[in-house]
């Protein structure tokens, strides 16, 4: 198979914003893995879920809607435009999750965040993220979404 010449876009120019659904490291470019070398990318899940985003060490936080989400990353949709910092977490309460994540792209409303850590909000967190659990507990009782 060939490629044409131009302005499309192949899955070469999407590699280094996705990640390996078993290492949990980012996907080498096509063109640096060995030849006949094959590795999935995670799939998308179209979704309609609420989250919240927050950053400053849960000083900050912004309600957004996620519209899609893989175990590398989501899109997610702001009511404003509203400046955000590269790094932040992303809570999703219906999973009882949160994801340290880089935002990678921008086209308002949405934003594309690449995942680099995902901490699961039922377990023992580390004591300086233990206000991302209280975050989620007060949206989870705001939402009368039940987790078990």
């Amino acid at each position: 198979m060939t490629r044409k010449s131009g302005s499309s876009r192949g899955i070469r120019d999407c590699a280094p914003f996705m990640h390996s659904m078993d290492l949990g490291l980012p996907l080498q470019l096509l063109s640096e893995r060995r030849a006949g070398a094959y590795e999935a990318t995670p799939v998308r899940k179209r979704t309609c879920l609420s989250g919240k985003l927050v950053f400053g060490e849960g000083a900050f936080t912004l309600d957004c809607t996620i519209r899609n989400i893989s175990e590398g990353g989501a899109r997610v949709i702001l009511a404003k435009r509203q400046p955000l910092p590269p790094d932040l977490y992303l809570i999703v309460v219906k999973h009882c999750v949160a994801h340290q994540a880089k935002v990678v792209w921008l086209n308002f409303p949405a934003r594309g965040l690449q995942f680099f850590g995902t901490h699961p909000l039922s377990e023992t967190l580390p004591a300086e993220l233990k206000f991302l659990r209280k975050l989620w507990g007060d949206l989870h009782v705001r939402s009368g979404e039940h987790h078990n």
